[in-house]
């Protein structure tokens, strides 16, 4: 926990980018909701309770957080980000979700939009104020506007739940300040699973990336039985056709349905206990035999969430998204 919070502050706390842009304020009303994200925790011993006391997290000691997020780190973040909490309507179901963007000169250019695509299933994963500064602010001070959702409730993994990404890309490319040329994806476990199935779907993204991403969950299953009482109660009609399901959310077995010109970061600990790192290569070998454009990175003994390595992880989602080419027709 300490070293991976040390990290994440020292990428907080590192110089803007030198473009950055997107007009500070409220969002407009495309969203149903929008409330500061540090509405609930206005100042900083408030916001240390709010992270100490968590029942469903590891534990962490306020001495421990406080000595890697000091209040600066915090006082930064509250002057340098406009951050919200959104609802927006997706379908008949109201998700919740984080828009992000640092402040800037009104006069700059337009900012590309990163879409951060979460891991975990239902409740287990969901972003909340540590994972904003670990991951959101970050991403958003290297130049980003960065958007993230909850998913629905009625979580599928992999089903109607992707819709519900659909739509905040729809309704974030709209927002004022956001190149809706430049739109970028980041999925990280089961979000990369969510990122290809977003993809495969749209022509609008520029590139993509993934951290430890499943690509064949039936082998997956073979290798991590316990990962089937996830399946079976969240994906409809698995007890029917279990094989079926897994296929349908594997992007290993329809990798030629994704845009023939979409760049893929693939970046995976071969350490790692919860997916094969063998999904990431697999993945690699069937875009290279399809000639797509594509990179694999293995952190030698790094585990799921890339933690020895998150600095140099970091740096290569952003070098892959800063080269990559826009799309100047994306769908609309």
């Amino acid at each position: 926990m300490s070293r991976t919070l040390m990290i994440a502050l020292a990428l907080l706390s590192a110089p803007f980018a030198p473009a950055l842009a997107a007009p500070p304020g409220d969002p407009p009303a495309t969203f149903l909701s929008h409330a500061d994200c540090f509405e609930q925790t206005p100042d900083y011993d408030s916001w240390l309770a709010s992270i100490v006391g968590r029942a469903d997290a590891p534990a962490v000691s306020r001495e421990q957080l406080a000595s890697v997020v000091p209040v600066k780190a915090f006082d930064f973040a509250r002057s340098a980000f406009d951050c919200h909490v959104i609802t927006y309507a997706s379908g008949d179901h109201v998700v919740a979700g984080y828009l992000v963007r640092p402040k800037a000169d009104m006069a700059a250019g337009a900012l590309p939009l990163l879409v951060y695509n979460r891991g975990g299933n239902g409740a287990f994963g969901r972003l909340d104020g540590l994972q904003l500064f670990q991951t959101l602010l970050p991403l958003a001070k290297a130049g980003h506007v960065v958007v993230a959702s909850q998913y629905r409730d009625a979580d599928e993994f992999g089903g109607q739940d992707v819709d519900d990404v659909m739509r905040l890309i729809d309704l974030s490319r709209a927002l004022p300040g956001v190149d809706r040329n430049r739109v970028f994806l980041l999925g990280q476990s089961r979000g990369a699973m969510t990122s290809y199935l977003v993809a495969r779907r749209r022509t609008d993204i520029a590139a993509m990336a993934t951290i430890a991403g499943p690509t064949d969950l039936a082998a997956g299953l073979a290798w991590r039985p316990g990962m089937e009482r996830v399946y079976q109660a969240r994906i409809p009609g698995y007890a029917d056709d279990p094989q079926g399901a897994l296929r349908a959310r594997s992007a290993l077995h329809w990798a030629e349905q994704l845009p023939a010109r979409l760049p893929v970061l693939l970046l995976h600990g071969d350490a790692d206990d919860r997916v094969s790192v063998e999904d990431s290569r697999a993945m690699a070998a069937r875009f290279h035999q399809l000639d797509r454009p594509h990179k694999l990175v293995v952190y030698a003994g790094d585990d799921h969430g890339l933690r020895q390595n998150r600095r140099a992880a970091h740096a290569e989602i952003l070098a892959w998204f800063r080269h990559a080419e826009p799309v100047e027709h994306g769908a609309e």
